[in-house]
């Protein structure tokens, strides 16, 4: 059987070539252009006689470098011949060319016996784009991603904050609820809860403590008199005098008006006599001076003490309000130990 092409078949070899989508060339061992398809000539924009056989690939290649097909780095476009070149020379793998107009074509080289090669030609600009484009869109989604991080972080960052603002504002009006607003004693309430915390403590433990109720003599006629302005003015420098004298351990309170109230943990009535007579003293000596006018105030101070027999605190404030009462009676200005207070059992 013969190896040799029938000839009658060559124009169908040559039509086939020219159906071809691909750019396909040919060219010898010596790099000289053997034959190529009408693809071919297309795709750059050649002549028949510009990529007539025989023509030297390098030959193309300065065509392409003049008409600005190809985007070269320097003028005359040496590193491009060169690279071209030394890729024929060893004829590896594929390469990658964009051309002047945005086209990207991509060039694989097939070696043929004898050290001829067939050069295949394909326009994969639209896969170009498409990688561009994921890459873009990789890009933007990576972009999204850090700024949602960031959003995130912020938002965690701002309902951290807004909780414990929130947190600080919840602790402020239950301290609110709980302070009376002139003195910032405790209030009714908040002594009570504080109150009976101690007194189960001390029926527990049989310990002492004891109540001391504290009232300004004749506060109505400070109101009265000098306006209700002074009143408070009055009312706080009491509560300051309460605080300076008793113990950080002691609970004190305002329970409306002139009235005041302090528990004493671990203390009998008769040591918190001598506190009582210490602030009764302090009152007087804290004569206020209110538009060039002294304004003295006394006060009056009953002390109750907590008895083993005590069911509730209630028993305790009923001894300290009677023993305010009776220092009321005695002229007002004293101090009063609840006379319903017996000897301990050792």
């Amino acid at each position: 059987m013969s190896n040799v092409f029938p000839k009658e078949n060559l124009s169908i070899l040559i039509d086939a070539l020219d159906s071809m989508q691909e750019a396909l060339v040919v060219y010898g061992n010596d790099g000289c252009l053997l034959t190529c398809n009408q693809a071919f000539l297309d795709m750059y924009g050649y002549s028949a006689k510009e990529a007539a056989p025989g023509t030297h690939f390098k030959a193309l290649g300065i065509i392409d470098i003049r008409r600005g097909n190809v985007v070269v780095e320097d003028e005359e476009g040496e590193d491009y011949l060169q690279r071209k070149a030394s890729y024929r020379k060893y004829l590896k793998g594929s390469f990658t060319v964009k051309l002047q107009d945005g086209r990207w074509i991509r060039t694989t080289d097939r070696p043929m016996p004898g050290g001829s090669f067939v050069s295949v030609h394909v326009d994969i600009t639209e896969l170009k784009e498409a990688q561009q484009k994921i890459s873009a869109a990789e890009s933007l989604a990576r972009q999204h991603k850090r700024e949602l991080a960031k959003l995130n972080q912020s938002l965690e960052y701002q309902v951290v904050e807004r909780t414990r603002e929130l947190e600080e504002a919840k602790l402020i009006a239950e301290q609110q609820a709980r302070t009376d607003p002139l003195t910032r004693f405790n209030n009714r309430r908040a002594f009570f809860e504080s109150a009976a915390i101690i007194h189960e403590s001390a029926r527990r433990f049989r310990h002492p403590y004891s109540i001391m109720m504290i009232d300004i003599d004749y506060f109505k006629n400070v109101n009265d008199t000098h306006g209700h302005l002074v009143g408070d003015r009055v009312i706080q420098e009491l509560s300051h005098s309460i605080a300076k004298t008793i113990r950080r351990s002691d609970i004190a309170g305002r329970f409306g008006g002139d009235e005041f109230a302090a528990i004493l943990p671990e203390t009998p009535a008769l040591d918190v006599k001598v506190l009582a007579e210490r602030l009764r003293h302090s009152c007087l000596d804290n004569t206020l001076l209110v538009d060039g006018n002294k304004i003295p105030f006394s006060v009056s101070i009953g002390i109750g003490e907590h008895q083993s027999s005590d069911t509730s605190i209630d028993q305790v404030m009923s001894r300290a309000d009677d023993a305010l009462y009776q220092a009321k009676q005695k002229g007002r200005d004293c101090v009063v130990v609840s006379g319903s207070t017996t000897p301990r059992s050792g």
